[in-house]
Protein backbone atom coordinates (compact mmCIF):
# COMPACT_ATOMS: atom_id res chain seq x y z
CA UNK A 1 0.00 0.00 0.00
CA UNK A 2 2.83 2.27 1.19
CA UNK A 3 4.41 2.04 -2.28
CA UNK A 4 1.46 2.20 -4.31
CA UNK A 5 0.96 5.94 -2.79
CA UNK A 6 4.77 6.43 -3.49
CA UNK A 7 3.95 6.32 -7.12
CA UNK A 8 1.16 7.79 -6.97
CA UNK A 9 2.23 10.83 -5.34
CA UNK A 10 5.52 10.61 -7.75
CA UNK A 11 3.23 10.73 -10.57
CA UNK A 12 1.57 13.89 -9.99
CA UNK A 13 3.96 15.73 -8.66
CA UNK A 14 7.55 17.37 -9.41
CA UNK A 15 10.46 17.60 -7.24
CA UNK A 16 11.86 21.10 -7.76
CA UNK A 17 15.30 21.47 -6.75
CA UNK A 18 16.30 25.20 -7.31
CA UNK A 19 12.89 27.25 -8.21
CA UNK A 20 9.35 26.81 -7.71
CA UNK A 21 7.98 25.60 -10.57
CA UNK A 22 5.49 23.22 -9.23
CA UNK A 23 4.64 23.08 -5.86
CA UNK A 24 2.12 20.02 -4.34
CA UNK A 25 0.49 20.54 -1.22
CA UNK A 26 -0.75 17.35 0.73
CA UNK A 27 -3.45 16.70 3.74
CA UNK A 28 -6.09 14.33 5.23
CA UNK A 29 -8.02 17.80 6.27
CA UNK A 30 -10.97 18.31 4.60
CA UNK A 31 -11.65 21.40 1.72
CA UNK A 32 -14.02 23.06 3.95
CA UNK A 33 -14.31 25.60 6.95
CA UNK A 34 -11.11 26.46 8.36
CA UNK A 35 -9.02 24.30 5.96
CA UNK A 36 -10.73 26.06 3.12
CA UNK A 37 -9.81 29.63 4.23
CA UNK A 38 -6.48 28.28 4.69
CA UNK A 39 -5.62 26.76 0.89
CA UNK A 40 -7.46 29.37 -1.23
CA UNK A 41 -5.58 32.37 0.57
CA UNK A 42 -2.32 30.47 0.09
CA UNK A 43 -3.07 29.82 -3.23
CA UNK A 44 -3.80 33.52 -3.62
CA UNK A 45 -0.71 34.46 -1.89
CA UNK A 46 1.43 32.31 -3.82
CA UNK A 47 -0.38 33.49 -6.93
CA UNK A 48 0.58 36.98 -6.20
CA UNK A 49 4.45 36.03 -4.26
CA UNK A 50 5.27 33.80 -7.03
CA UNK A 51 3.73 33.75 -10.06
CA UNK A 52 5.78 31.16 -12.02
CA UNK A 53 4.69 28.45 -9.36
CA UNK A 54 1.56 26.21 -8.91
CA UNK A 55 0.32 25.14 -6.46
CA UNK A 56 -1.56 21.11 -6.33
CA UNK A 57 -3.43 20.52 -4.02
CA UNK A 58 -4.75 16.83 -2.60
CA UNK A 59 -6.72 17.08 0.45
CA UNK A 60 -9.11 14.60 2.20
CA UNK A 61 -6.52 12.06 2.34
CA UNK A 62 -5.90 11.31 -1.39
CA UNK A 63 -2.74 10.14 -1.01
CA UNK A 64 -3.00 8.44 1.84
CA UNK A 65 -3.27 8.97 5.74
CA UNK A 66 -1.43 11.14 8.10
CA UNK A 67 1.89 8.68 8.50
CA UNK A 68 2.09 7.74 4.75
CA UNK A 69 1.58 11.97 4.18
CA UNK A 70 3.91 13.00 6.29
CA UNK A 71 6.71 10.14 4.73
CA UNK A 72 5.73 11.60 1.34
CA UNK A 73 6.60 14.91 2.28
CA UNK A 74 9.95 13.24 4.44
CA UNK A 75 11.47 11.95 1.29
CA UNK A 76 10.16 14.83 -1.20
CA UNK A 77 7.32 13.29 -3.08
CA UNK A 78 5.23 16.24 -2.11
CA UNK A 79 6.35 19.37 -1.19
CA UNK A 80 4.52 20.52 1.47
CA UNK A 81 2.10 18.91 3.61
CA UNK A 82 -0.43 20.40 6.72
CA UNK A 83 -0.64 17.91 8.97
CA UNK A 84 -1.22 16.90 13.32
CA UNK A 85 0.38 13.85 13.54
CA UNK A 86 4.08 14.45 13.45
CA UNK A 87 4.98 15.86 17.07
CA UNK A 88 3.56 12.50 18.06
CA UNK A 89 6.21 10.17 15.63
CA UNK A 90 8.89 12.60 16.02
CA UNK A 91 9.33 14.90 19.13
CA UNK A 92 6.59 13.59 21.95
CA UNK A 93 9.30 14.22 24.59
CA UNK A 94 9.03 17.81 23.87
CA UNK A 95 5.80 18.91 22.64
CA UNK A 96 3.64 20.20 25.66
CA UNK A 97 1.28 21.33 23.19
CA UNK A 98 0.05 17.41 23.85
CA UNK A 99 -0.84 17.75 26.88
CA UNK A 100 -4.55 17.85 27.54
CA UNK A 101 -6.07 21.10 29.39
CA UNK A 102 -2.30 22.31 29.93
CA UNK A 103 -2.71 25.87 27.62
CA UNK A 104 -5.89 27.73 28.12
CA UNK A 105 -6.07 29.00 24.46
CA UNK A 106 -4.51 29.15 21.30
CA UNK A 107 -2.34 32.52 21.98
CA UNK A 108 -0.11 30.56 24.61
CA UNK A 109 0.38 27.81 22.21
CA UNK A 110 1.54 30.41 19.64
CA UNK A 111 3.90 31.54 22.57
CA UNK A 112 5.57 28.54 23.45
CA UNK A 113 6.28 27.18 19.70
CA UNK A 114 7.93 30.86 19.69
CA UNK A 115 10.16 29.77 22.58
CA UNK A 116 13.40 28.16 22.80
CA UNK A 117 11.75 25.04 23.76
CA UNK A 118 9.69 25.83 20.05
CA UNK A 119 13.21 26.25 18.37
CA UNK A 120 13.62 22.80 19.44
CA UNK A 121 11.14 21.27 18.30
CA UNK A 122 11.87 22.65 14.98
CA UNK A 123 15.29 21.47 14.89
CA UNK A 124 13.92 18.02 15.53
CA UNK A 125 11.26 18.36 12.49
CA UNK A 126 14.47 19.17 10.40
CA UNK A 127 16.40 16.26 11.59
CA UNK A 128 13.71 13.18 11.75
CA UNK A 129 11.25 14.27 9.63
CA UNK A 130 13.74 16.64 6.88
CA UNK A 131 10.70 19.13 7.00
CA UNK A 132 10.81 22.76 7.68
CA UNK A 133 8.55 24.10 9.91
CA UNK A 134 6.34 27.03 8.38
CA UNK A 135 3.88 27.75 10.71
CA UNK A 136 0.57 26.63 12.12
CA UNK A 137 -3.06 27.81 11.95
CA UNK A 138 -6.10 26.86 14.81
CA UNK A 139 -8.65 25.04 14.19
CA UNK A 140 -10.22 25.38 17.42
CA UNK A 141 -10.66 23.74 21.06
CA UNK A 142 -11.95 20.22 21.84
CA UNK A 143 -14.65 19.80 23.40
CA UNK A 144 -16.53 17.25 25.35
CA UNK A 145 -20.12 15.40 24.89
CA UNK A 146 -22.27 13.70 27.11
CA UNK A 147 -25.43 12.35 28.32
CA UNK A 148 -25.16 13.45 31.70
CA UNK A 149 -23.67 17.15 32.38
CA UNK A 150 -20.36 16.89 34.28
CA UNK A 151 -18.90 20.49 35.52
CA UNK A 152 -16.80 19.13 38.61
CA UNK A 153 -14.55 16.02 38.76
CA UNK A 154 -16.46 14.55 41.37
CA UNK A 155 -19.15 13.90 38.33
CA UNK A 156 -16.56 13.27 36.17
CA UNK A 157 -16.28 10.06 38.00
CA UNK A 158 -17.09 7.12 36.64
CA UNK A 159 -18.39 8.30 33.17
CA UNK A 160 -17.96 6.09 30.28
CA UNK A 161 -15.87 8.66 27.74
CA UNK A 162 -14.43 7.52 24.43
CA UNK A 163 -10.82 8.30 24.45
CA UNK A 164 -8.53 8.64 20.97
CA UNK A 165 -5.64 5.84 21.00
CA UNK A 166 -3.61 8.49 22.44
CA UNK A 167 -1.77 6.87 25.83
CA UNK A 168 -1.37 10.35 27.96
CA UNK A 169 -4.94 11.54 27.14
CA UNK A 170 -6.12 7.97 28.23
CA UNK A 171 -3.57 8.49 31.23
CA UNK A 172 -5.09 11.88 32.05
CA UNK A 173 -8.74 11.28 31.80
CA UNK A 174 -8.73 7.81 34.07
CA UNK A 175 -6.77 9.46 36.30
CA UNK A 176 -9.30 12.14 36.62
CA UNK A 177 -12.00 9.65 37.32
CA UNK A 178 -13.81 9.21 33.87
CA UNK A 179 -13.64 5.62 32.62
CA UNK A 180 -11.91 5.46 29.29
CA UNK A 181 -12.49 3.52 26.63
CA UNK A 182 -9.75 3.97 23.32
CA UNK A 183 -12.26 3.27 20.61
CA UNK A 184 -11.14 4.30 16.56
CA UNK A 185 -13.98 7.38 15.48
CA UNK A 186 -15.84 5.94 12.96
CA UNK A 187 -17.43 3.72 16.02
CA UNK A 188 -18.02 6.07 18.33
CA UNK A 189 -21.19 7.48 16.72
CA UNK A 190 -22.77 3.80 17.36
CA UNK A 191 -21.05 3.11 20.49
CA UNK A 192 -22.91 6.31 21.71
CA UNK A 193 -26.31 5.05 20.35
CA UNK A 194 -25.93 1.85 22.03
CA UNK A 195 -24.57 3.20 25.44
CA UNK A 196 -21.70 1.15 24.89
CA UNK A 197 -20.14 4.34 26.05
CA UNK A 198 -22.12 7.83 27.86
CA UNK A 199 -19.73 10.79 26.18
CA UNK A 200 -16.64 11.61 23.55
CA UNK A 201 -14.50 14.84 23.20
CA UNK A 202 -13.67 16.29 20.19
CA UNK A 203 -13.23 19.36 17.46
CA UNK A 204 -16.64 21.22 17.27
CA UNK A 205 -16.13 20.78 13.26
CA UNK A 206 -15.71 16.96 14.21
CA UNK A 207 -18.97 16.76 16.70
CA UNK A 208 -20.84 18.47 14.10
CA UNK A 209 -19.69 17.16 10.76
CA UNK A 210 -20.08 12.97 12.50
CA UNK A 211 -23.48 14.08 13.76
CA UNK A 212 -22.61 13.34 17.37
CA UNK A 213 -24.73 15.61 18.63
CA UNK A 214 -27.62 13.34 17.50
CA UNK A 215 -27.14 10.88 20.15
CA UNK A 216 -26.19 13.15 23.04
CA UNK A 217 -27.57 15.96 25.08
CA UNK A 218 -24.92 17.89 26.48
CA UNK A 219 -22.26 20.01 24.94
CA UNK A 220 -19.61 20.19 27.70
CA UNK A 221 -17.26 23.49 27.39
CA UNK A 222 -13.72 21.25 28.46
CA UNK A 223 -11.84 23.13 25.78
CA UNK A 224 -9.20 20.82 27.22
CA UNK A 225 -7.21 20.78 23.87
CA UNK A 226 -5.83 24.01 21.44
CA UNK A 227 -6.35 21.97 18.32
CA UNK A 228 -4.01 23.33 15.63
CA UNK A 229 -2.53 21.91 11.96
CA UNK A 230 1.26 22.37 10.86
CA UNK A 231 2.45 23.91 7.90
CA UNK A 232 5.71 22.11 7.01
CA UNK A 233 7.70 22.08 3.93
CA UNK A 234 10.42 18.97 2.43
CA UNK A 235 13.41 20.47 3.75
CA UNK A 236 15.63 19.43 0.29
CA UNK A 237 13.01 20.94 -1.85
CA UNK A 238 12.93 24.89 0.53
CA UNK A 239 16.93 24.23 1.02
CA UNK A 240 16.59 24.73 -3.21
CA UNK A 241 15.03 27.44 -3.26
CA UNK A 242 16.36 31.12 -3.64
CA UNK A 243 16.66 33.52 -0.48
CA UNK A 244 13.74 35.19 -2.21
CA UNK A 245 11.34 32.50 -3.07
CA UNK A 246 11.79 31.45 0.31
CA UNK A 247 10.64 34.58 1.71
CA UNK A 248 7.61 34.86 -0.72
CA UNK A 249 6.92 31.32 0.33
CA UNK A 250 6.94 32.12 3.83
CA UNK A 251 5.31 35.11 3.47
CA UNK A 252 2.48 33.54 1.68
CA UNK A 253 2.04 31.12 4.70
CA UNK A 254 2.28 33.24 7.07
CA UNK A 255 -0.83 35.50 5.41
CA UNK A 256 -2.87 31.92 4.85
CA UNK A 257 -1.98 30.80 8.57
CA UNK A 258 -3.11 33.91 9.88
CA UNK A 259 -6.81 33.98 7.07
CA UNK A 260 -7.37 30.50 9.19
CA UNK A 261 -6.35 31.30 12.81
CA UNK A 262 -8.62 34.17 12.31
CA UNK A 263 -11.74 32.20 10.73
CA UNK A 264 -11.50 29.66 13.47
CA UNK A 265 -13.51 31.79 16.27
CA UNK A 266 -16.37 32.63 14.05
CA UNK A 267 -16.82 29.17 12.40
CA UNK A 268 -16.70 27.31 15.68
CA UNK A 269 -19.51 29.88 17.05
CA UNK A 270 -21.26 29.18 14.53
CA UNK A 271 -21.23 25.37 14.52
CA UNK A 272 -21.84 25.57 18.38
CA UNK A 273 -24.76 27.58 17.52
CA UNK A 274 -26.43 24.79 14.90
CA UNK A 275 -25.74 22.14 17.54
CA UNK A 276 -27.57 24.03 19.63
CA UNK A 277 -30.44 24.51 17.61
CA UNK A 278 -30.30 20.88 17.23
CA UNK A 279 -31.49 20.33 21.03
CA UNK A 280 -27.98 19.92 22.85
CA UNK A 281 -28.05 21.84 25.91
CA UNK A 282 -24.02 23.68 26.18
CA UNK A 283 -22.68 23.70 29.96
CA UNK A 284 -19.47 25.07 31.29
CA UNK A 285 -17.26 23.38 34.25
CA UNK A 286 -16.54 24.86 37.21
CA UNK A 287 -13.37 26.74 37.28
CA UNK A 288 -12.41 24.60 40.40
CA UNK A 289 -12.54 21.34 37.67
CA UNK A 290 -9.19 22.60 36.27
CA UNK A 291 -7.54 24.30 38.92
CA UNK A 292 -8.20 19.98 40.49
CA UNK A 293 -7.05 18.46 37.76
CA UNK A 294 -3.53 20.03 37.26
CA UNK A 295 -1.82 17.75 39.78
CA UNK A 296 -3.42 14.91 37.60
CA UNK A 297 -2.15 16.52 34.14
CA UNK A 298 1.37 17.77 35.80
CA UNK A 299 2.46 13.93 36.77
CA UNK A 300 1.31 12.31 34.08
CA UNK A 301 3.45 15.05 31.02
CA UNK A 302 6.39 14.98 33.26
CA UNK A 303 6.06 11.04 32.75
CA UNK A 304 6.70 11.42 28.59
CA UNK A 305 8.15 14.97 28.80
CA UNK A 306 11.59 15.45 28.70
CA UNK A 307 13.14 17.14 32.07
CA UNK A 308 12.47 20.84 32.45
CA UNK A 309 9.92 21.29 29.19
CA UNK A 310 6.67 20.81 31.33
CA UNK A 311 8.03 23.62 33.83
CA UNK A 312 9.32 25.89 30.59
CA UNK A 313 5.36 25.63 29.11
CA UNK A 314 4.06 26.45 32.48
CA UNK A 315 6.37 29.72 32.24
CA UNK A 316 5.55 30.82 28.68
CA UNK A 317 2.03 30.14 30.14
CA UNK A 318 2.07 32.35 32.72
CA UNK A 319 4.28 35.36 31.07
CA UNK A 320 1.44 35.37 28.22
CA UNK A 321 -1.37 35.45 30.88
CA UNK A 322 0.87 38.26 32.18
CA UNK A 323 0.63 40.02 29.54
CA UNK A 324 -2.70 39.73 28.49
CA UNK A 325 -3.41 41.38 31.86
CA UNK A 326 -1.22 44.17 31.57
CA UNK A 327 -2.56 45.23 28.09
Amino acid sequence: MKHTLLALAAAVCLTVPAKAEMITLASTVPNNGINKVMVDTLTEELGERLPDASLDIFLDGTLGGERELIDLVRIGETQIHMGVIHASEYFPNLDATLVPYLFPDYETVEAFLASETGDKIKAALEEKGNAKFLGTYYQGARWATANKPFTTLDELKGLKIRMPEIPLWIEIWSGLGAVTTPMPSPEVFSALQTGVIDAQENMISNIYGRRIYEVQKYLVGTRHQQSYVTVMANLDFWNGLSGDEQEALQAAVDAATAAATEAAEAENERIIGLIKDAGVEVVEPAPEFREKAMPVIEKAAKGVLDEGIYEAAVEVIEAQSSNDTAK
